[in-house]
């Protein structure tokens, strides 16, 4: 994936001190009004923290990251804002490990926060995948030995992609993590992320026949060894560089937070100069997450 970093010096310029962060936060925070959470009045006067509400009745006061998901963070907003800034616009992406030399932070608050922030980059299943379709599962693994193909490898870990086809070109796409090459595991990305009007093709795997009573378009070709899909197996190509290249290593029960991210990224790859704004949007409309919560999510 060919993603161009955002100007670093526009970056440092609008975001280089804690106050600019702490402003930028609060008028996402309550663009459209303040209410207050115990009484629900409207009204309020300055908090003891920086940019924080007190209301003025029940006298209340709400910091600036409560209720987001810079709530409670460990560390100063100035470097949550510029581990975003990595994360969102690193061409290769961000490692835990390198972002906690980079910001002077243990590696295990890193890589927290980084897995704060895919779940924030988890798709919001509002925008299905219309038009030409591309679908098709791939392995992540060591190939083995006779062991090519739909094989079942206890080493390997198991992904759908879906991709929109645009005159030759990748439009949007999604992926997830399934357990096998059954109907039951792929049809959640046909579910959550495809539009039932989409013209959907695949190979000729027999698990897809039964999609064809809800997607009345889809259509099956042989892959014949893949010439008949490059542009989907380029794309297979670059996240499995981009997944390897960035993290020699990656548990199966995280895969699908790194998945976010990287189709987050994609998805955006034409919109570079707003997808830090973006992200940092969806911060702030993101729930608290902790630790324990982070350790359930994971598949």
């Amino acid at each position: 994936m060919k993603l161009l970093k955002f100007d670093r010096i526009a970056f440092e310029k609008r975001f280089g001190t804690k106050q600019a962060c702490y402003s930028h936060l609060s008028e996402l925070k309550w663009e459209n009004s303040y209410n207050c959470r115990r009484c629900n009045k409207t009204d309020y006067i300055k908090g003891k923290q920086p940019f924080s509400r007190r209301c003025s009745k029940c006298g209340y006061d709400e910091s600036v990251t409560a209720f987001t998901l810079f709530h409670k963070l460990k560390f100063d907003i100035d470097k949550a804002f510029g581990m975003l800034y990595e994360i969102s616009t690193s061409k290769k992406g961000a490692s835990s490990v390198w972002l906690a030399e980079r910001f002077g932070v243990q590696q295990n608050t890193a890589w927290l926060f980084r897995q704060k922030v895919q779940k924030a980059m988890e798709s919001s299943q509002n925008h299905p995948l219309d038009g030409e379709v591309h679908v098709d599962e791939f392995e992540i693994g060591t190939p083995k030995k006779d062991e090519q193909g739909r094989a079942h490898s206890k080493g390997k870990v198991r992904v759908v992609l879906a991709v929109e086809y645009r005159q030759g070109k990748s439009g949007r796409a999604y992926a997830k993590v399934i357990d096998d090459f059954s109907s039951a595991s792929i049809w959640p990305i046909f579910d959550q992320h495809i539009d039932t009007n989409a013209h959907v093709v695949t190979d000729g795997w027999s698990a897809y026949k039964s999609f064809r009573s809800e997607f009345k378009n889809l259509k099956q070709v042989l892959s014949d060894k893949r010439k008949n899909f490059p542009m989907l197996h380029i794309q297979i190509r670059n996240f499995k560089n981009w997944i390897r290249g960035v993290h020699s290593y990656c548990d199966k029960k995280y895969l699908q937070q790194y998945i976010n991210e990287y189709f987050f990224r994609f998805n955006r790859r034409n919109h570079r100069e707003s997808i830090l704004d973006k992200l940092i949007e969806r911060c702030v409309h993101q729930q608290p997450i902790t630790r324990k919560t982070i350790l359930n999510l994971a598949i």
